[in-house]
C-alpha cells in the first residue's frame, strides 16, 4: 500500500512549506533525471528516455512561441527553451541537457501560497542551472469569476464576494470570454469600495489594466489573466517558461501517451480506480467524488480520464472508448462520435494524425487533472512542483502509475505559503470553542463535579448521593432501564445548582465564536495576491535562498 504524506500549511504569516527541505531539491533533481534515463518504461513502444526528449522539445517549443505573443523582449524567456534542450553550463544533476522544473495551475485570481511555486520554480532555475516552466490549466471549468474580499470595519470584520464577470457556467477556462464588460473593468474600483475599510493598498489597481489588455488581445479571460500574471512575475526578475494545458494536449507526444492509455483501457481503469479505492480507506473519505471519481465501466465502453467538447457546444462532457476492430470509437454519448485507427502497426502515426484533424475541426479532447500531471511528470518535468491540494492528489497518480506501469512517476515537490494582508488590526486570540462546547456538556451530564457536596442543600445532595450510588453500582440487563433514570433525574435536579456557571460558559462561548469568526476574516491565507500591496508580496514571493 502507497505512503501518504501529510501537508499542512503555515500557520504564521511569511511562512513557507517546501517538502522535500529546499537543500535537498537538487538531489531530487538529479535522481529524477537518472530514473527516466534508466527506466525500462515504454510508450507505445519507444523507451522513456527518447519519448520524453520529443515531448520536452514539443513542450518547449510551444511554450516559447506562446510566450512570443505577449513576451517577446524578454531575452531570458527567449533563451530557456534552448537551454533546456541543450545546456552550455553544468545544470544540477550533470547532465548535458538543463533539468526542467514544471509547476502549474488554473489561471485564477490565487492567493500567494498559490503563487509562491512560480517563484520558487524560477529560484531553483537560477541557483541550479535549470528552466522552469508553469502550464495554464484551461483545460479545467471556470466556476467562479468572484473573489472574496475582507469588508466592513477593523472591529466588525465581514467577508464580501467580488465578481470580475458575470456568471461563469461552468465552461472551460480555454473558451471563456468576458461576457459582462461593465463589471470586467469596474472590478478594481468595486474592489476598493468594499474594502475601504480594512486595505490601503492594493497591487490590483496597477495590476489591472494588464489583465484588461491581455484579455482584450486574446479574447479569453483565462488568457488575459494568466498572461498579465506572468508579465508580472518577468518584472520582478523570475522568468519562467509558460503554456496552457491546451497547448501541451496538442503536441504529437501529448498525443501518442492518450492512444497509449487508450490501448490498455481496461487495465489501465482497473488500475486508476483500484488506486483510487485505496487513497480513500488511507484517508478515510466517503465521498467517491473525492480525489477525482472512478472512471465509469458500461459494457464495452470504457471512461478515458478526459474530457472533450466544441467551440460549438463548449461543455466539457466525458471521454468514454471501446475496441472496435483494430481501432477504436471515441464518444460522449451524447453528440460526438468519432473512430480512431489501429495503433499497433505503425506507432500511432495515423491516429495523431486523426487527434491533430480533430482539433483543426474545433474538438478538443483534453486532459483530466491527474493525466495532465502524469504525462508532465513522466515525459516532460525534472521536478514538478505542487501546491498542498496538488500535492495530496497526486499521491493517487503515484499509486495509478505503480499500479499500471509497474513504476511510480519521478517524485514530485510540495511548495505553498501563508502571507496575511497587512489589516491593521491583529486578530487577538480566541478561546477554544470545542473545550467551551465540551465543558458545557460536562455541565449536563456531570453537573455533580461543580457541585459542593458539603454545602449542597438538601435536594441536591440527595441528588448527588442518589448518583454516586448508582455509578458505583454495576449495569445489568435487570437494572439498566432503572439505573439510566435515576442518573438522568440526579442530573437534572443538579442544573440549578450549576446555572451559573453554565450562562458564563454560554457568553465565553459567544464570546469566542465572534473572536474565531473575526480572526477568519482577518488573518485568512485565502485573500487573492491582487489585494496586496505589491512591496509585501515581492518580498514573501522572492525570498528564496539563492
Amino acid at each position: 500500500m502507497t505512503n501518504y504524506a501529510r501537508y499542512r500549511a503555515p500557520a504564521e504569516s511569511g511562512q513557507k512549506l517546501i517538502a522535500p527541505p529546499w537543500g535537498d531539491l537538487c538531489r531530487i533533481v538529479a535522481g529524477n533525471v537518472a530514473w527516466r534515463r534508466e527506466s525500462s518504461l515504454t510508450i507505445l513502444g519507444r523507451p522513456l528516455a527518447e519519448f520524453a526528449a520529443e515531448a520536452r522539445a514539443e513542450v518547449l517549443a510551444r511554450a516559447e512561441e506562446y510566450i512570443s505573443t505577449y513576451a517577446a523582449s524578454s531575452a531570458p524567456i527567449k533563451g530557456a527553451a534552448r537551454l533546456a534542450v541543450r545546456a552550455e553550463a553544468k545544470p544540477c544533476g550533470g547532465s548535458h541537457v538543463a533539468p526542467l522544473i514544471v509547476t502549474g495551475h488554473q489561471p485564477e485570481l490565487v492567493h500567494p501560497g498559490v503563487w509562491v511555486k512560480n517563484f520558487a520554480a524560477a529560484a531553483l532555475c537560477a541557483s541550479k542551472g535549470a528552466v522552469s516552466l508553469n502550464l495554464v490549466i484551461d483545460g479545467d471549468a471556470c466556476r467562479s469569476t468572484a473573489i472574496r474580499v475582507p469588508a466592513g470595519t477593523l472591529a466588525e470584520p465581514r467577508w464580501e464576494s467580488v465578481d470580475f464577470d458575470g456568471p461563469a457556467a461552468g465552461m472551460p477556462w480555454e473558451q471563456r470570454t468576458i461576457v459582462d464588460a461593465e463589471r470586467w473593468q469596474s472590478f478594481p474600483a468595486r474592489v476598493g469600495a468594499a474594502t475601504a475599510g480594512m486595505l490601503s493598498e492594493r497591487m490590483l489597481d496597477d495590476w489591472w489594466p494588464l489583465a484588461m489588455e491581455r484579455a482584450a488581445a486574446t479574447g479569453r479571460i483565462g488568457l488575459g489573466l494568466a498572461q498579465a500574471r506572468h508579465l508580472a512575475e518577468i518584472e520582478w526578475g523570475s522568468h519562467n517558461l509558460e503554456l496552457p494545458q491546451s497547448g501541451m494536449c496538442q503536441t504529437d507526444a501529448f498525443r501518442r501517451f492518450t492512444l497509449h492509455l487508450f490501448n490498455e483501457l481496461p487495465r489501465f481503469v482497473d488500475s486508476y480506480n483500484a488506486a483510487l479505492d485505496e487513497y480513500r480507506q488511507v484517508h478515510r473519505l466517503r465521498n467517491h467524488a473525492h480525489p477525482v471519481p472512478n472512471l465509469a465501466v458500461d459494457g464495452q465502453w470504457q471512461q478515458a480520464p478526459y474530457w472533450v467538447w466544441s467551440n460549438e457546444i463548449p461543455t466539457r462532457r466525458p471521454v468514454f472508448v471501446k475496441r472496435d476492430g483494430g481501432g477504436f470509437v471515441v464518444t460522449d454519448r451524447q453528440t460526438f462520435e468519432r473512430r480512431l485507427p489501429c495503433v499497433c502497426d505503425d506507432s500511432g502515426d495515423r491516429a495523431v494524425a486523426e487527434l491533430a484533424d480533430w482539433e483543426a475541426q474545433g474538438i478538443k479532447l483534453r486532459s483530466r487533472a491527474l493525466i495532465t500531471t502524469m504525462f508532465a511528470r513522466l515525459a516532460v518535468a525534472d521536478l514538478f512542483i505542487h501546491g498542498i491540494g496538488g500535492a495530496k492528489y497526486d499521491e493517487a497518480t503515484d499509486a495509478i502509475c505503480e499500479r499500471f506501469f509497474a513504476t511510480a512517476p519521478p517524485a514530485f515537490a510540495a511548495i505553498s505559503g501563508t502571507l496575511h494582508l497587512p489589516i491593521a488590526r491583529t486578530a487577538d486570540a480566541a478561546e477554544p470553542v470545542a473545550a467551551l462546547r465540551q465543558r458545557l456538556r460536562d455541565l449536563q451530564y456531570h453537573p455533580e463535579q461543580d457541585v459542593d457536596f458539603a454545602a449542597a442543600n438538601g435536594e441536591a445532595g440527595a441528588a448527588v448521593a442518589s448518583k454516586r450510588q448508582w455509578i458505583a453500582t454495576a449495569k445489568t440487563a435487570a437494572n439498566a432501564a432503572e439505573r439510566h433514570h435515576a442518573i438522568a433525574t440526579a442530573n437534572a435536579a443538579l442544573q440549578p445548582e450549576v446555572a451559573g456557571i453554565r450562562e458564563q460558559l454560554e457568553q465565553r462561548i459567544a464570546a469566542a465564536s465572534e473572536q474565531s469568526r473575526t480572526n477568519r476574516v482577518l488573518n485568512s491565507r485565502e485573500y487573492a495576491s491582487c489585494l496586496f500591496p505589491r512591496k509585501s508580496l515581492e518580498q514573501f514571493l522572492l525570498d528564496f535562498p539563492s
